[in-house]
């Protein structure tokens, strides 16, 4: 049979879990549940993930993390996910660029694409390599749609 799996709650710690459980944000309110769950009312792994409605292997990795490194373990988890390439400067270069009308940039049409406006920042050297699709979700984080694009209005 396997062995059951515990928190072992530091003294130092109780008066700050129930403090987050209080006022924490909510991604981290359930996994002070868990650790309160299994290291002071001393619940099993597989009885909190019914209670939290989350995965035992989430619940089994944050007590063992904090059992290992204490409470920040807990708090600051690993980032996941692709790290962001562009910044908020190049974003905003982008953004200026879509606004200004392309014939006062010397260029020879009057409306700028996605296409068009991926070939002028990277022949400018804004950036070295930037997607179609990247610059449509930059425009569309700040609803600029260069269909209906009006350069009087910006």
């Amino acid at each position: 049979m396997a062995k059951s799996l515990f928190a072992i709650i530091r003294n130092e710690d109780k008066n700050k879990l129930f403090e987050i459980l209080k006022n924490g944000e909510e991604h981290l309110k359930k996994r002070v549940q868990a650790l309160i769950f299994s290291g002071i009312y001393k619940y099993k792994v597989s009885e909190i993930s019914k209670f939290i409605n989350l995965h035992p292997n989430h619940l089994r990795k944050w007590i063992k993390r904090y059992n290992l490194y204490g409470l920040d373990a807990i708090l600051t988890s690993p980032k996941t996910g692709k790290k962001k390439k562009f910044g908020e400067n190049l974003k905003k270069k982008i953004i200026e660029i879509a606004s200004m009308p392309p014939r006062n940039l010397g260029l020879l049409f009057s409306k700028w694409t996605l296409h068009k406006l991926k070939n002028y920042v990277e022949e400018k050297g804004i950036v070295e390599k930037i997607s179609h699709e990247t610059i449509r979700k930059i425009l569309k984080e700040t609803n600029i749609n260069l269909g209906k694009v009006n350069y009087e209005e910006i």
